[in-house]
């Protein structure tokens, strides 16, 4: 009779712990899916020069703060009540520090929201379109990019995983061809100097966040497969292989 009370209670317990875990790894699709949100509102505000929706992204930023403080609450929780080993430990250990990467990538979007309210302060001009293309391009990368770590959170599959290790680079190109397109056209009219200065600086929050989600991407690794791949010749080696 004891031993049926305590294989139903260690029953009762795994199916607590399971049922953890699983709100834990919600709470981490929720708060991408949120970024994603914030990223496609500072894209329009960016498209229609809505300073307005612009600051919408700055204020909402509050519930990237509260969905992450929530994840935090859950790991110390799930540590304290369960005290994790091995392939648990390692999910909970990941999904903290891919946590504190999303939280990275919301403050980015709201430096790059703050700037669309100064490209479009009604006191000044308008940007030149030209200057815009290069934020665009990037900015839609950044979110092919956040899309595809839903993919991997949503199925659990690291491959998808594996394929973003490189997303740093592309971003790094995507940045660097930016550049040199705004200096050519500031080369071309020194006027825009200042608006170019902006964008640049927008194109780089863009970029900052494509590192994060490399970082991401290497953190789901290990969570799925138990293999760190932080270390640059090893990261290449699977992302080739």
């Amino acid at each position: 009779m004891t031993n049926q009370i305590e294989t139903v209670n260690n029953l009762h317990t795994l199916h607590v712990f399971d049922t953890e875990l699983g709100y834990m790894g919600s709470l981490l699709l929720e708060m991408t899916d949120l970024l994603v949100y914030q990223l496609e509102q500072a894209m329009r505000a960016l498209d229609y020069g809505d300073a307005e929706l612009a600051q919408k992204v700055v204020s909402r930023h509050k519930k990237v703060a509260h969905l992450e403080s929530r994840i935090d609450t859950e790991v110390m929780n799930v540590i304290a009540r369960h005290c994790p080993v091995a392939n648990d430990l390692r999910y909970v250990i990941s999904t903290s520090k891919i946590t504190v990467e999303l939280a990275r990538i919301g403050d980015e979007i709201v430096d790059f929201a703050k700037l669309i309210v100064v490209l479009f302060d009604p006191d000044t001009s308008d940007p030149n379109q030209k200057l815009l293309t290069d934020i665009v391009n990037i900015g839609g990368l950044i979110k092919l990019i956040l899309d595809k770590l839903m993919v991997v959170f949503e199925s659990r599959d690291s491959k998808s995983a594996y394929v973003l290790l490189q997303c740093d680079r592309d971003c790094e190109t995507e940045l660097q061809e930016g550049i040199k397109h705004q200096l050519a056209l500031v080369m071309h009219d020194a006027r825009m100097i200042r608006r170019a200065l902006d964008v640049m600086q927008m194109m780089k929050a863009l970029e900052r966040c494509g590192e994060h989600c490399r970082n991401i991407a290497e953190h789901a690794i290990f969570m799925l497969d138990g293999i760190d791949v932080r270390h640059g010749g090893m990261a290449r080696k699977l992302a080739v292989g």
